[in-house]
């Protein structure tokens, strides 16, 4: 069997990961990358990669897993892509934001909406229960857990002609929010906080999320960091801005905010919010405890939410101090950007981000320039991935079997890597777009 990799690994985006065994192949995520015009998955022949593919999988809604995939129906693709409930319901929002990215930079998108209509979605919640095996086609069953990135990501175990392959997804178990099904072999033991018992046999290849590479830190050692900024900020009488995604962590700090700061205004956009509620539909992916918690932050005296251009322009002005969420991480829209003008010029303020700033983004241009007067910008990173200490313990838990680091820079997989092996691992790789491993 081979695996190609498309995209995702040795880069930040565009994850996808091809399996071939003779003429048949299948197909784990196909995502872009948030770069430039958009990078697209590496695909020489497009049509002949189509002709052989018996499915294809899909580990979430985030646009550097999933926005290539009506260009798979543009070349005649008429197959499935088994993913979850959850994660349907959050694409429409996320195409749509790849459509507006695109059109502000004058992009030509590879494929037309009536491409995107066509993608049949297929629901593994139908055939299996998480931690499970189920089977899918002939010669293909699977296996499947929470992956605690956002509601409905999952991770994968694949057993395909003989060949068992495990696919993380982005998987954190650090989550505030969102509950992560541990995967195990089944040799390890089971403790009360294991919510799937061992059932993954000896892999014979894993993909596994390696984001933040040799990064030592637990999720309280970021939070730590993060509250110390604000705190400076608070005291010096000045206010904090926190661009985040539309999705995902920027509901985690919202949450973790209105519990650290009860006396502050916060002031959201609206859309954080009705993703916020939207975490409540289907309680299955959260934590025990999340859906008190999200009744209390919505109920917080001193949430304010941001609608239109006068509630934009009004509020800020209103409060002497407040913490603002908007929603664009990486600060590309002219949202995002006026946010950032009014609060610009007061040297006490501050500008905090918390996630991947891609080359070229405005955020990543905000955070280089050290000529720049004004408020303060910092990075504190939220954990949303795999770091050493993370990675380290996956590959015990599958029993340390053949691995790929993915979703990182070269650089950054080589370091782990390099540690990983220090550390008595052995056949673990670090590669980049179309590169193989024949197993």
């Amino acid at each position: 069997m081979e695996l190609t990799i498309l995209g995702g690994a040795g880069e930040h985006g565009r994850s996808s990961y091809l399996l071939q065994q003779g003429e048949q192949s299948l197909l784990l995520d196909y995502g872009v990358k948030k770069e430039g015009d958009g990078q697209y998955p590496i695909t020489p022949d497009m049509d002949e990669m189509v002709a052989s593919l018996q499915t294809v999988f899909l580990s979430h809604a985030h646009e550097d897993h999933c926005i290539a995939l009506p260009l798979l129906y543009k070349h005649g693709y008429t197959g499935d892509v088994w993913t979850t409930r959850a994660t349907v319901g959050q694409l429409p929002a996320y195409f749509e934001a790849w459509k507006k990215y695109t059109d502000h930079r004058s992009a030509t998108r590879p494929y037309d909406d009536e491409d995107q209509q066509r993608i049949q979605f297929r629901y593994l919640e139908d055939i299996a229960p998480p931690g499970s095996w189920s089977p899918l086609l002939p010669h293909l069953s699977v296996c499947w857990g929470r992956a605690g990135h956002l509601p409905g990501s999952i991770w994968l175990a694949l057993c395909w002609h003989d060949k068992y392959i495990f696919f993380s997804g982005d998987y954190t178990s650090e989550s505030q929010l969102l509950a992560a099904d541990r995967p195990l072999h089944q040799t390890r033991l089971i403790s009360k906080t294991q919510t799937i018992p061992g059932i993954l046999p000896d892999l014979d290849m894993a993909i596994i999320d390696a984001a933040y590479g040799v990064d030592p830190d637990h999720q309280d050692n970021k939070l730590t960091q993060l509250k110390r900024h604000i705190d400076e900020t608070l005291r010096q009488q000045g206010s904090v801005m926190l661009p985040v995604p539309v999705y995902g962590r920027g509901q985690e700090l919202m949450l973790w905010a209105s519990e650290e700061y009860p006396n502050t205004p916060l002031l959201v956009e609206a859309g954080l919010l009705n993703n916020l509620r939207s975490f409540t539909a289907d309680t299955y992916w959260l934590h025990s405890q999340a859906c008190a918690r999200i009744e209390r932050l919505l109920q917080h005296p001193l949430l304010y939410v941001m609608d239109d251009e006068l509630s934009r322009t009004t509020l800020p002005a209103q409060y002497q101090q407040f913490i603002l969420f908007t929603d664009d991480g990486m600060m590309q829209s002219v949202k995002a950007q006026q946010h950032y003008e009014r609060i610009a010029n007061n040297e006490h303020n501050a500008v905090i981000f918390t996630g991947h700033l891609a080359h070229g983004c405005f955020g990543r241009r905000l955070l280089l320039d050290t000529e720049r007067e004004g408020c303060k910008v910092y990075y504190v990173r939220y954990k949303v991935h795999q770091g050493l200490p993370d990675v380290r313990r996956m590959l015990l838990d599958l029993k340390s079997p053949p691995a790929l680091l993915v979703h990182a820079t070269k650089s950054r997989t080589d370091g782990l890597a390099l540690r990983l092996e220090q550390e008595g691992f052995h056949r673990i790789h670090s590669l980049l777009p179309e590169d193989k491993i024949q197993f």
